[in-house]
């Protein structure tokens, strides 16, 4: 979905209601993103608020099982009208402190804003980095509390009772041969 700053300053008070529906591509929604959004034209540029709602589908990083997790967001994003402007880059200096203009949205030259960029963008930020399905999370499924290799999670072998080394570290009992293992 785009908007035009033009054609949103020849409204009435320059502003814009918008239902937002789309699938976005690339965000792991099991249903579009459905919203309810206000497009606001002023001196600078583009004010876009609102709030937008959408079900992702994501795997729990412990347990490696699938979960939905429902995201309601508000957005409130300005963007400006881009000036022409050259910057000659060659003379800039390395190392910059970073003002509160350094971290503006600007409109295309061509003065259109995606409003489906913009949202994508706020999914994305929003979509928790490490994924867990709950505080009960079982963790990893082992059939029986076992190991593929006959092992309970302690160490003990399952048949014998005894402790057991897995043999890619047995090598390692090598260098201390006169320390017990705990």
């Amino acid at each position: 979905m785009k908007i035009s700053i033009d054609e949103l300053r020849t409204l009435p008070q320059q502003r814009l209601k918008l239902s937002f529906k789309e699938s976005i591509e690339g965000l792991g929604a099991v249903k579009p993103v459905l919203g309810d959004l206000t497009a606001t034209a002023n001196s600078t540029g583009i004010k876009l608020s609102g709030t937008v709602h959408t079900l992702l589908k994501l795997t729990c990083h412990r347990c490696l099982r699938p979960y939905f997790l429902n995201l309601n967001l508000p957005i409130e994003e300005f963007v400006v009208e881009s000036k022409p402007q050259e910057e000659d880059y060659s003379r800039a200096p390395r190392e910059k402190e970073l003002t509160a203009d350094d971290f503006v949205e600007s409109l295309s030259a061509d003065g259109i804003l995606d409003i489906s960029d913009l949202v994508y963008q706020a999914v994305t930020l929003a979509t928790p980095v490490s994924c867990l399905c709950g505080e009960d999370c079982p963790g990893p499924a082992f059939p029986d509390s076992e190991t593929k290799s006959g092992t309970l999670a302690s160490g003990k072998d399952h048949h014998s009772g005894e402790d057991r080394i897995d043999p890619r570290w047995k090598n390692l009992k090598t260098l201390f041969p006169n320390e017990e293992t705990e």
